[in-house]
């Protein structure tokens, strides 16, 4: 108890460096606390499913020219896998998404995601059904309903047994039953999150899909294997089985195919962008974690000078060397738990903030499954941020008592401010790097104008003849012209047959009406634009394919047509990693996306055309998006984590801050005889500041350095998930370190000017 009763009284007379301790420390577990809680959430997708470990993904491969396309699957494929291997294979599920599908209730109607499923799908995916049979998805007009989604459509009303509406592609709204009730899927899963599930027997029924090996690659498909199969094993029959039996080359035309079945749990990580991500999220939170630790052990030790004295007479009065380490146990104790309780008023205060950075909602990333990992960053902080300083001030000699101290060894300190310093250049490089490639990719020439073009996919003809006739009248509506789809998006549907120079390969395409191409501006390179349908255009990543020599303008390709020009710098957003082939064809029919391009203001007339669209189908929830937000929310998880790297970078620029305040204090103390002996003997104020700021400078150079050289290094990880990469530039490492020394120097200089300037009669008075 009394060494609880000392370490009180030590926090209660050293209130102005304990506040500055507890600031530092909120602060650095804040941010440290939230990145190392996003990375244990992004490590722990898809266990909520019962068996995870036992569920496969099955994906199929189509070798072309000795390359792997790995894509999705034929529909069968899980079929034959779970008919023909019934002693490895427990269940099997084919799947396929339809994204914002039109559900329609009580005169209302929500574009929401749907999932055609088979009945087989609970028992595979381990999803819990809280009401209904799931044989019931053997049929025809049968549809399942997510939980909160059952609330927000029927609100306390049982749903089971009610009819709904669904657009069913070109059928129009077709009735389905709702027989079932399944549970929401939590935010840290990689498999679809649907508001409903339909019964894939409709896409025969209405679709007429062929649900045979002549399907198409469209489907997604899992298979959960019994306990303690061989998935090596299970992998090379399934291959010789489908090989010899369902998709023989002599049949199908292919090369060859191939299915690979992959643990669910390792699909989120075989993303390397998500790896690097996380990477560099443990880095961030590694170094402001260590900074933050590093602060508070530099802030304890500085005052060693005025507590060296009390230690001393607490041992004369009989206290052992674990006395007095324990009561800097508890100091520290008392100080991070004061900074948790604000660290966890600031998160809920700061809900929205924390939720947009980490795009997790606070429920989720504190959940009782990820906080092994804030309980082991406390732990850290208390355990360093007491054992350092305990073990130093434990061994104070007794002879203290009698004698002022004098600190004659200050190498402790040095690696401290190195550490520190490094992981402000380190940070404040990475922030440099990362705002700059945003930058960059967000202002990069497209090779089309987006420019106020807005956009709506509208599949019914009728609506959709109706819409255009609107907006080509509006007095707020530029130009309209209609696509497939926006040039942001894109299929791969037709091969190109295999020729002289080319194997077959699948380029993606887009369908445009005559209007389109002035509209949207898209650049040529070489050639004009088609005038007939039997002509296309292609981009040079197409040229390349077929092995041309020549620019490819009037060159014929089988089934598709004959190439009038080259799209010159054609970027499709999505195709983030790297150029595929394109292709673009033309149609004399209006078709499915409705684009718009408005005049000024966009805002205010964005607005109007929605609630005018709203007016003419008041029960639709049809509205137009914009495309550049649209190119923002594609980008939107890279600049999430730049302004998460922001948020790093300034809080440990104030951590780094308090500890250089505290630490330039400390030495202007101790040094003030010094100083005043100087001035005595002539020095001048700018030799004083020199002096003072060398000291720092030999340290701050060195590590600043060393941070910058990890922040490019770390920097080219991030940069790789760009196809286009911003070069690295010396400038802009040049300003930045620049940048950080002038914070570092300008701080010694603003806290040493007083004494630098004092009479030196006040300091030699003091002795």
């Amino acid at each position: 108890m009394k060494q609880i009763y000392y370490a009180i009284q030590n926090i209660v007379r050293g209130k102005d460096s304990n506040i500055v301790k507890i600031i530092s420390i909120t602060l650095g577990l804040l941010i440290s606390i939230i990145l190392f809680a996003k990375v244990s959430f992004e490590m722990s997708y898809d266990t909520f499913l019962k068996d995870s470990q036992r569920i496969f993904s099955i994906k199929t491969a189509w070798e072309v020219d000795g390359k792997a396309w790995n894509g999705n699957n034929i529909y069968p494929t899980s079929s034959v896998l779970l008919q023909h291997f019934p002693d490895e294979v427990e269940s099997a599920t084919t799947l396929q998404s339809r994204k914002w599908a039109k559900i329609g209730h009580g005169g209302q109607k929500r574009a929401e995601k749907v999932l055609f499923v088979d009945s087989l799908y609970f028992q595979t995916m381990g999803i819990t059904l809280q009401k209904g049979n799931a044989m019931d998805m053997a049929h025809p007009d049968i549809m399942f309903l997510s939980e909160s989604f059952a609330r927000e459509l029927f609100g306390g009303e049982d749903p089971m047994g009610k009819t709904v509406t669904y657009e069913f592609y070109n059928q129009g709204d077709v009735a389905f039953i709702v027989r079932g009730i399944f549970a929401d899927m939590p935010e840290n899963t990689t498999l679809e999150h649907p508001k409903a599930l339909v019964s894939i027997a409709n896409r025969y029924k209405y679709d007429k899909a062929g649900l045979d090996w002549n399907s198409g690659g469209n489907y997604v498909a899992y298979a959960k294997l019994k306990e303690g199969k061989d998935v090596e094993k299970l992998t090379y029959g399934i291959n010789a089985v489908i090989a010899n039996r369902y998709f023989p080359k002599e049949r199908y035309g292919q090369d060859a195919i191939r299915i690979e079945l992959t643990p669910l749990l390792d699909e989120h990580l075989q993303d390397e962008e998500t790896r690097n991500m996380l990477l560099i999220m443990g880095l961030l939170a590694a170094a402001l974690l260590l900074t933050a630790t590093l602060n508070y052990v530099l802030i304890s030790l500085s005052s060693m000078a005025y507590r060296a004295k009390g230690i001393a007479i607490h041992k004369c009065s009989g206290a052992e060397w674990g006395s007095v380490f324990g009561i800097f146990l508890w100091e520290t104790a008392f100080i991070v738990i004061v900074s948790v309780l604000l660290m966890v008023f600031i998160s809920l205060n700061a809900r929205e903030i924390i939720e947009e950075l980490t795009q997790v909602s606070i429920g989720s990333l504190f959940s009782w499954q990820n906080l092994w990992a804030p309980c082991l960053t406390v732990m850290f902080l208390f355990l360093v941020g007491s054992i350092i300083p305990g073990i130093y001030f434990s061994s104070v000699p007794v002879t203290q008592v009698f004698r002022k101290y004098t600190e004659r060894k200050r190498s402790w300190k040095y690696p401290l401010l190195f550490v520190q310093f490094g992981g402000v250049a380190f940070l404040f490089g990475l922030t440099g790097v990362m705002y700059a490639q945003y930058h960059y990719t967000m202002n990069k020439d497209l090779g089309y104008d987006i420019t106020n073009v807005v956009s709506l996919h509208e599949s019914d003809k009728g609506r959709r003849s109706t819409l255009l006739s609107f907006v080509k009248n509006a007095p707020y509506v530029s130009s309209v012209a209609t696509s497939e789809n926006t040039l942001m998006e894109g299929r791969a549907r037709y091969s190109v047959p295999e020729g002289p120079n080319n194997k077959s390969f699948i380029p993606r395409h887009n369908v445009m009406d005559r209007d389109y191409f002035d509209f949207i501006g898209l650049h040529l390179k070489v050639g004009k634009v088609p005038t007939s349908t039997n002509e296309i255009l292609v981009n040079e990543a197409f040229v390349k394919e077929m092995g041309w020599t020549s620019n490819g303008v009037g060159e014929y390709v089988a089934d598709h047509g004959t190439v009038t020009g080259i799209v010159d710098g054609y970027l499709n957003t999505y195709d983030v990693a790297e150029m595929v082939p394109w292709e673009f064809r033309l149609s004399n029919e209006p078709l499915e996306t409705i684009q718009i391009r408005l005049k000024e203001p966009f805002d205010e007339n964005l607005i109007r055309l929605n609630e005018d669209v709203g007016k003419l189908y008041p029960n639709e929830g049809l509205a137009f998006n914009s495309f550049e937000k649209d190119m923002e929310n594609l980008y939107h998880r890279q600049r999430i984590f730049r302004d998460s790297t922001i948020l790093s970078t300034i809080a440990i620029l104030a951590i780094s801050l308090m500890g250089l305040i505290g630490y330039t204090n400390e030495e202007v103390r101790r040094r003030s005889k010094e100083i005043a002996i100087r001035k005595i003997n002539g020095a001048e104020v700018g030799e004083i500041l020199h002096l003072l700021c060398m000291e720092i400078f030999r340290i701050a150079l060195p590590s600043a350095l060393i941070g910058l050289g990890l922040a490019h290094y770390v920097g080219n990880i991030w940069k790789e998930q760009f196809r286009d990469m911003l070069p690295a530039n010396f400038w802009l490492y040049a300003g930045i370190f620049i940048v950080v020394m002038a914070f570092i120097l300008g701080t010694v200089i603003v806290k040493s000017w007083r004494v630098a300037n004092e009479n030196p009669v006040v300091s030699i008075k003091s002795e």
